[in-house]
């Protein structure tokens, strides 16, 4: 078996322990990439993702191996869209971050030619890049199209996502990387002044202890889109974010910064 895996279904839980019951620490998304550091018992296997580093235990039934990674990937842009894979014909839900390989005779998933399935509101045709969905303008529109979106411990995706996981998927739309949790990305970028803030900085909040513990993306200079409970737009303030229903400071803010503008 090759060291190398790209994940062929929809969303693979990565999990902390190798059992179904164990925590979920993250997600690797259909078409990302493994290399392998463990094999387990049964059908689990730990795992190091080559897009954002991140460990875990994953089964290995939701991996084609023995490939190479791909020389050319589109990254999906819609929030969530409906593939069919040509070989079984079975419906394929993709989420936006999954990667599509590009080949001058269409799309493939894991080494599996794909297409997507039209619905009434799409526009393009389904031969072309259009079927990837439109590229975000900003952060915050990546951000803002997942609202309502639950939140979920390790989640990546609209049917669950976590506070670093929504700026994970707001820098990567938008062409920026950014390390998988909180404590990590508030080492990129540059600090920005409260005064100096802005829509599409990155604001970071700490708990008592003085670790940081949740990230949020500016709407506005006095607003944020985070996950909490759900994907929600609240007030910030100089002392952290406000409820916008119930009023209340819910996150304690530490520091905001500005990741590097989207590369033309």
């Amino acid at each position: 078996m090759s060291s190398v895996g790209i994940a062929s279904v929809s969303i693979v839980p990565l999990r902390a322990e190798a059992n179904d019951r164990s925590e979920q620490v993250s997600q690797i998304l259909a078409g990302e990439c493994v290399s392998i550091l463990e094999e387990g018992r049964g059908n689990w296997m730990k795992v190091k993702s080559l897009e954002d580093g991140y460990e875990g235990w994953v089964d290995k039934r939701q991996f084609e191996f023995g490939l190479e990674v791909p020389e050319e990937r589109a990254i999906l842009c819609t929030t969530m869209s409906k593939w069919r894979n040509e070989r079984t014909m079975a419906s394929l839900w993709l989420p936006a971050c999954a990667l599509i390989e590009v080949r001058k005779d269409g799309f493939y998933l894991a080494n599996t030619e794909v297409s997507r399935v039209k619905c009434e509101s799409d526009s393009g045709s389904s031969d072309s890049l259009d079927s990837l969905g439109e590229i975000p303008i900003s952060m915050r529109e990546a951000a803002l199209a997942l609202l309502g979106a639950p939140y979920q411990w390790g989640g990546r995706t609209v049917a669950g996502i976590d506070c670093s996981g929504l700026s994970l998927l707001a820098a990567r739309l938008t062409g920026r990387e950014l390390p998988r949790d909180a404590s990590d990305q508030i080492t990129f970028g540059e600090e920005v002044k409260w005064e100096d803030r802005e829509a599409d900085d990155l604001a970071f909040f700490k708990n008592s202890d003085g670790d940081i513990t949740h990230v949020a993306i500016l709407v506005t200079r006095d607003s944020v889109v985070h996950a909490s409970g759900e994907v929600r737009v609240d007030r910030l303030t100089n002392d952290g974010i406000v409820h916008a229903e119930v009023g209340g400071l819910t996150h304690q803010l530490t520091a905001i910064r500005r990741l590097a503008s989207m590369p033309s």
